[in-house]
């Protein structure tokens, strides 16, 4: 297996802190749907590229809430550049630099929209679909939508179908006060500090959106590439176990496992960057892609629509309790995300 350097070539080494800047190596830059919003704001996220003439090509698949200057992305971004690898990562809709003045509701939807514009508009060519978390459960949905596109998937800590199997959202539903229950009830979003540190929003359509999107993982699934999954046992958002099933759900005979006894759901340790470039780069070396690529296809432009007046932003809700949160996410991260059938019931096992 060749090397899985990733410093930068120029002045000298990048430093390994190099990986948690908060800064990316490309300009950004702005992908138009070609639609516009209810609002009157054209559909559009921001993305950051790397040009390279080396196949396959890297795509970046964010996880839930997550900016595209993660560590887990910017070490790969190092890499692409060093070794010549096309490279792609984007910020989802309502995320980091994809914030519109608006400040709309996210929307489960709209960043599978914005996974499926970047792979068919913003690359060229196979790529191996890096993702997290949240992230893998659109990988998956990618691969099955593009199959001639998708090299190969590395997921890392999948959250697949997470929080509905659990009813995670009904749970959280449950614990608000009257009155704010009954504005959720309404159509509002709820915002709460995640476990992790970062702050998200979730709605009943959100909700609804992921169970329309929800993958069967009691058959195989439509995915016919090889698969790298890592995952830790001390994960307490998403159960590793979780992986299993993924495992026996896609028919590819080289699905791999690597399952860590330490970490956590984040996997920002030094050991968990170095398993990750090290299963990357056992998917390049094994499924090698001869001839190189040709230029990246210019995205769709801006359209000439006249935008609507700015409104305010929508009512803020108070955030829910952090301690509340941790006791939520602590007793869901005991129990499988992906539920079991039992004696024909759909069950969570404890």
């Amino acid at each position: 297996m060749s090397s899985v350097d990733t410093t930068t070539s120029g002045s000298g080494a990048a430093p390994k802190t190099s990986y948690f800047r908060k800064h990316n190596l490309s300009p950004t830059q702005y992908a138009y749907l070609g639609r516009l919003h209810r609002d009157g704001e054209p559909r559009r996220f921001a993305y950051c590229r790397i040009e390279g003439t080396r196949r396959p090509g890297v795509m970046y698949v964010p996880g839930y809430f997550s900016k595209m200057y993660i560590a887990k992305a910017n070490i790969i971004e190092e890499f692409c550049l060093r070794n010549g690898y096309p490279f792609l990562k984007y910020d989802a809709e309502g995320i980091g630099e994809s914030r519109t003045t608006q400040q709309r509701e996210v929307s489960f939807s709209a960043w599978f929209e914005d996974a499926c514009h970047a792979l068919e508009h913003l690359t060229t060519g196979p790529q191996i679909l890096v993702s997290s978390s949240n992230g893998a459960w659109m990988s998956l949905m990618l691969a099955a939508k593009y199959p001639e596109r998708v090299h190969s998937i590395l997921m890392l800590a999948p959250a697949v179908n997470h929080g509905l199997d659990d009813d995670l959202f009904e749970t959280l539903l449950q614990s608000l006060d009257p009155e704010t229950q009954a504005r959720v009830e309404a159509g509002e979003a709820v915002r709460f500090k995640a476990n992790w540190g970062v702050e998200v929003t979730c709605s009943k359509r959100f909700l609804q959106e992921m169970k329309d999107h929800r993958i069967d993982i009691d058959k195989p699934l439509g995915v016919q590439c090889p698969v790298r999954i890592i995952h830790a046992m001390e994960d307490d958002s998403v159960h590793w176990e979780n992986c299993l099933d993924l495992v026996r759900a896609v028919p590819h005979n080289d699905v791999r496992l690597y399952l860590k006894k330490r970490g956590n759901h984040r996997l920002m340790t030094e050991e968990d960057f170095h398993l990750q470039m090290v299963a990357l780069q056992e998917l390049l070396d094994k499924y090698p892609v001869p001839g190189d690529l040709p230029p990246p296809p210019a995205p769709v432009p801006k359209e000439e629509e006249e935008k609507a007046p700015a409104s305010g932003p929508p009512r803020e809700m108070a955030a829910l309790p952090q301690s509340l949160m941790q006791n939520l996410f602590g007793e869901m991260g005991k129990r499988r995300s992906i539920a079991n059938k039992k004696g024909g019931a759909l069950k969570s096992k404890l």
